[in-house]
């Protein structure tokens, strides 16, 4: 196996060891990769460039807002692949730590493995269990062990499984071997057998012109085993056009962004990887024993066969990982694409509050709702008799000259808050907007702090705008004066950290609190602003 260098922006040189997890790479790091002659280097699909620093040929990367586990290849000039590398990028130290950044992956997991659907080319582990699945989760499924069930099958076809079936035929008398009860009662009838078989018959016969009626056993390779893996390997070929298809309609509609991963560079590799995978399973569906099966099914006797057997449950076991789905469970045995890193900070913090509402309001009947087809739209809401509180994430709030929706709308463009409390008890209302920021120095919160205002003035809800617009931010201390509770009172706009579950539901017991005891949204909710007598969070 070949070991890379690797030269960091100061210089500093280390060893990048194959199949070893190489630690020592930054969220938004710069490095340089020793080129290998005659090879080529991919970081997450993605082929680096060869350029020149300090006299040296180097690939150079620069991991993005992203930060877990990145798979690289070094491949031959015939696209073979040499050696794989397992690169683990830490989280910008300006924001929170190694440890909290995977703590908070653990929790967003807990609560709803659909948050963490992305495309960025850090991974994190996850189970094998549940229902989620996406088509990043299918491709790495496919990648992963698609070339081993490859192999399995061919196994399976250069020795399948037979059954020996019995059946009756009319033979010539040359090649009867044996009569039995039913062939005798067959021969008393005829008289052209009789008189073969008789030794006192005038006349005989010619042994080709008489037929018997005997039994005969062959081998046949239509049987429930191999009607399993028949079952199992169509499935697989549909998973792969599928994939495909997904991967080129994602494409189309990508938009660019300067704080996500792009797909359509990776996804030529990933398509090559599709297709001949495609073509190696269609061939194989051309051969014994899958093209001589009846009909493709899995049943009990077929899974019994399978189980006896160590290479069809070696075929079938492959074939499983690729088909299964879901995101749930103990078993770390895989990896997922991820969404960026402030993108996990956001959902995080959606996560938190919506489990820090539902332990302080336990007596309400909670239900999860996915309204739009984007994935990245979700409501949580509680309702009881006289409170109905609405948690949205990425709610959709049209521009002025289109229909509201769900009775939010902006003043200006579409806008999509990260999220948007909404709470009416009786005859009250109320109307919070935060946005997630994965920032924590004092120029980075000073500069997020215009979409807080920004949100505050732009978007309606039944006509209100918002009581108070929050920024959310990893951790405090860097500009007190926005996180104190009076500039919020007198702004309506404020920083609140939010580092941890307590965190979380400090702040949920602080909104509670408010509209608890506020008496009358309404004037705020006309004016823009939260009177003094008012307290906002």
């Amino acid at each position: 196996m070949t070991t890379l260098v690797c030269i960091e922006a100061d210089g500093r040189r280390f060893d990048v060891i194959a199949e070893r997890l190489s630690t020592g790479f930054r969220e938004q790091g710069k490095y340089h990769f020793l080129s290998v002659p005659g090879a080529g280097l991919y970081i997450d699909d993605l082929p680096l460039v060869v350029g020149v620093r300090d006299g040296e040929g180097v690939w150079s990367w620069s991991p993005g807002y992203f930060a877990g586990e990145v798979c690289a290849e070094l491949v031959n000039g015939q696209g073979e692949v040499l050696a794989i590398y397992r690169l683990d990028v830490s989280p910008d130290s300006s924001k929170v730590g190694r440890e909290s950044f995977e703590r908070m992956l653990e929790q967003i997991f807990a609560f709803d493995p659909a948050l963490l659907f992305g495309t960025e080319s850090a991974q994190f582990g996850i189970g094998s269990q549940g229902q989620k699945t996406d088509p990043h989760l299918q491709y790495s499924r496919l990648r992963r062990h698609g070339d081993q069930l490859l192999r399995a099958l061919r196994q399976v076809a250069a020795r399948p499984l037979v059954s020996l079936r019995h059946e009756r035929a009319w033979l010539p008398a040359h090649k009867v071997r044996r009569l039995d009860r039913q062939s005798l009662h067959q021969v008393m009838r005829d008289h052209a057998a009789l008189a073969l078989l008789s030794s006192e018959a005038v006349t005989r016969p010619s042994p080709s012109e008489v037929r018997f009626d005997v039994p005969s056993v062959y081998e046949d390779q239509d049987n429930p085993a191999n009607q399993a893996l028949a079952m199992v390997l169509h499935e697989v070929l549909r998973r792969c056009r599928q994939v495909m298809v997904a991967f080129e309609r994602l494409a189309a509609s990508e938009s660019i962004s300067e704080t996500r991963s792009p797909l359509a560079p990776r996804l030529s590799r990933r398509i090559a990887y599709l297709e001949s995978l495609h073509r190696s399973l269609r061939k194989l569906q051309g051969v014994p024993p899958f093209c001589n099966q009846r009909r493709q099914q899995v049943t009990a006797a077929g899974l019994n066969a399978i189980s006896a057997h160590p290479t069809y449950a070696r075929a079938y076991r492959f074939g499983w990982y690729v088909l299964r789905a879901g995101l749930q469970g103990a078993a770390q045995d895989e990896s997922l694409w991820i969404t960026p890193t402030w993108e996990v900070y956001e959902r995080w913090c959606y996560a938190m509050l919506v489990e820090q509402f539902q332990q302080l309001y336990p007596e309400l009947e909670w239900q999860r709702h996915t309204p739009l087809q984007r994935d990245d739209c979700i409501l949580w809401s509680g309702r009881s008799d006289d409170l109905q509180i609405n948690i949205w994430l990425q709610v959709s709030c049209p521009a002025v000259d289109r229909p509201p929706y769900r009775e939010f709308s902006s003043i200006s463009r579409q806008r999509y808050p990260d999220i948007a409390l909404t709470v009416r008890r009786g005859d009250r209302e109320h109307f919070i907007v935060m946005d997630a920021k994965y920032r924590s120095s004092r120029s980075a919160v000073l500069d997020a702090m215009a979409s807080a205002h920004l949100y505050r003035d732009s978007l309606r809800w039944r006509g209100h705008r918002p009581h108070c617009a929050l920024l959310l931010i990893p951790r405090g201390g860097a500009v007190p004066a926005l996180e104190d509770s009076q500039y919020r009172r007198n702004n309506s706009v404020g920083a609140v950290a939010i580092g941890d579950p307590d965190d979380a539901a400090e702040l949920v017991r602080l909104l509670a609190e408010y509209w608890a005891e506020t008496p009358s949204s309404q004037c705020a909710a006309d004016h823009g602003y939260v009177s003094d007598s008012l307290s906002c969070c």
